[in-house]
């Protein structure tokens, strides 16, 4: 009874005032930027503030969006099942993402870009009560614009290396993994050839040692548009034939012009060496997946505050 009194209520209320008088629902754009970037699409965060000044809520079915991209028709979708609270303003906020590949089929001489005029045309519907003299609803539509960078981008991975262990850090991974009775010279010879690319006789199973092994590598990242992607460090992960390892952060990274070249130096153990890994140290070469995070900044004119682009990348590498 509580929740159908208000209902009961709304067309009495409405007809004791005249129909100029009574506040209708409105809506404003309370938000439109940039959520977040990665070096294949980029998604579009959109925070809609519905007011509502009526003792009874309402759901807002659908809101229509036509996103162009320089002035061609990238696509259109509708955004649904949204809830406005009585008496107060519901806040919606939902996200959409465009994929770099769909874009670049649009846009001419894309590879000559820096910067897209991206522009979003909403429409929506706000429902009235079943009240005489008012409309069913009040058709509401907004054309937002926004740049966006211009991304095509070539990544790869070289210089990558390790390095043998000294001796006397393989003699204390064997005392504490009980195996002091073990030569490390020995190990150390089947590290070297294992790291080396030969097949080594197999002293023991590596992965039982907790060993760091220093690892450095490059990732090479070449946007092959005019826009420019200034990194200033990178948190990351990588995995060799899908196996993690390594992983954190570096801010080792120079840029010039459209290139930037990120260098890692890190540690492994040991333990990370199983078969997948081990074929990779045996063949030269290996299938490597990059994923992490890093702050980058656009102009102010597209966003003021840094935002972050995410990698997810895969590729093939050789080990020196």
């Amino acid at each position: 009874m509580k929740k159908t009194l208000p209902m009961l209520l709304l067309p009495f209320f409405l007809t004791c005032m005249s129909l100029d008088a009574v506040k209708k629902p409105e809506a404003r754009i309370k938000k439109f930027d940039i959520d977040s970037i990665s070096l294949r699409d980029i998604t579009f965060v959109f925070d809609i503030g519905i007011e509502n000044p009526y003792p009874i809520g309402f759901n807002l079915d659908d809101i229509s969006m036509n996103f162009k991209v320089e002035g061609g028709q990238l696509f259109k979708t509708t955004a649904r099942g949204f809830s406005v609270k009585a008496m107060g303003e519901s806040v919606t906020s939902f996200k959409v993402n465009l994929k770099y590949a769909d874009i670049m089929k649009i846009v001419s001489a894309y590879a000559n870009r820096d910067y897209l005029d991206c522009t979003v045309d909403l429409a929506m519907k706000i429902p009235l009560p079943e009240v005489g003299g008012l409309k069913k609803s009040i058709p509401l539509s907004y054309t937002l614009k926004k740049s966006i960078p211009a991304i095509k981008p070539e990544v790869s991975v070289s210089n990558f290396k390790v390095k043998t262990p000294q001796v006397s850090d393989i003699s204390g991974a064997l005392k504490n993994a009980g195996k002091s009775a073990v030569d490390p010279k020995r190990i150390s010879g089947m590290l070297g050839d294992l790291f080396s690319g030969k097949r080594p006789r197999l002293e023991l199973d590596p992965s039982s040692l907790d060993l760091r092994i220093a690892v450095d590598f490059d990732i090479e990242l070449k946007n092959n548009t005019k826009a420019k992607l200034l990194f200033n460090d990178l948190n990351y992960d990588f995995l060799v034939n899908g196996e993690k390892l390594v992983g954190g952060s570096t801010s080792d990274i120079k840029n010039a012009g459209n290139k930037s070249v990120i260098s890692v130096s890190n540690y492994f153990s040991t333990r990370a060496l199983g078969k997948s890994i081990i074929s990779a140290f045996n063949s030269k070469k290996g299938n490597y997946s990059l994923t992490g995070h890093s702050m980058i900044k656009l102009p102010d004119a597209v966003r003021t505050d840094p935002v972050k682009l995410t990698f997810n990348e895969k590729g093939s590498f050789s080990i020196k």
